[in-house]
């Protein structure tokens, strides 16, 4: 029994070797498909947070070689097994993965995927990068609402090599709604020369039952710096209030009587006068024994 068992572990064992040391074939008419996503910092950096989000976890920190122990093992994406790959056949894998790769074609949109790989490229040692890891610096934060107009308006500066204060330019800055459970994105926009950005609040966004909302700003992981938190701004809609909670009459004859609450009035006071109907018709019928 021992030697069949080990047999079985043995032959799983060569399996398993011959599927992993099958190369991944991509069709060749997806080979050769040029990237339409222009490699330049902003692609780069929006590639990164798809890495960060939904590919680090198994493939780890570029050029650590950290990745997870699976079989078969996920390249770094800075190794040559990785940067070999052609820009087509990079997109092909990501889109329909296959065994310990997930298919992202439903998770990540086209566009996405494609800026995915300008991040891969970023460490291609034929070409150079535009993206850089640093560490974090040190930065100013301000902002304000404008909300005749519904705009934030964001000035920021960054500490540079002689310790002194800066305008922060081309850096990107993200806006977002403070909810109980969690900050809602509302969008991003990016700095000018100046160090300065405006922001226009989207006419979608919900408010409480007054409109108001409480904005944070913040600048990337790439700086050092106090989010800011603009409270009570009065830039989004009013919240609609549920009809079970809205104030209401009852004992009125106009629209804003609650159907369902009457309907439970009449019901329960029909009940009680038939209840007491019920009574008195027995005390009569007692009664009338009683006279007999």
């Amino acid at each position: 029994m021992k030697n069949l068992s080990f047999l079985f572990i043995l032959l799983v064992m060569l399996f398993s070797q011959q599927v992993i040391a099958q190369e991944w074939l991509v069709p060749e008419d997806q080979k050769n498909i040029e990237n339409p996503s222009e490699y330049n910092l902003s692609n780069v950096k929006k590639g990164r947070e798809i890495y960060l989000r939904d590919c680090k976890s198994c493939h780890g920190d570029p050029g650590k070689n950290n990745g997870l122990p699976l079989v078969p093992h996920p390249p770094d994406i800075t190794s040559e097994q990785m940067q070999k790959n052609t820009d087509g056949e990079l997109f092909y894998k990501i889109t329909h993965g296959r065994g310990g790769m997930p298919r992202f074609e439903n998770t990540i949109s086209e566009d996405d995927r494609w800026r995915l790989i300008n991040f891969i490229r970023n460490y291609n040692p034929d070409i150079e990068p535009v993206y850089v890891e640093a560490p974090p610096r040190n930065a100013k934060l301000l902002a304000s609402i404008n909300e005749v107009d519904k705009k934030v308006e964001v000035f920021a500066e960054v500490e540079n090599d002689a310790g002194k204060y800066v305008e922060l330019s081309e850096a990107e800055v993200e806006i977002s709604a403070k909810k109980a459970f969690g900050n809602l994105p509302i969008g991003k926009v990016l700095t000018n020369n100046d160090g300065r950005a405006e922001f226009k609040i989207p006419e979608t966004l919900i408010g409480d039952e007054k409109g108001l909302v409480n904005i944070v700003v913040e600048l990337g992981d790439e700086f050092i710096t106090d989010d800011v938190v603009l409270d009570a701004a009065k830039v989004g809609q009013l919240k609609p209030t549920p009809k079970l909670i809205k104030k209401e009459v009852l004992w009125s004859t106009n629209d804003n009587v609650q159907t369902w609450l009457l309907l439970s009035y009449l019901g329960a006071t029909g009940a009680a006068w038939f209840a007491i109907g019920y009574v008195v018709f027995q005390i009569y019928k007692i009664w009338r024994v009683g006279k007999e």
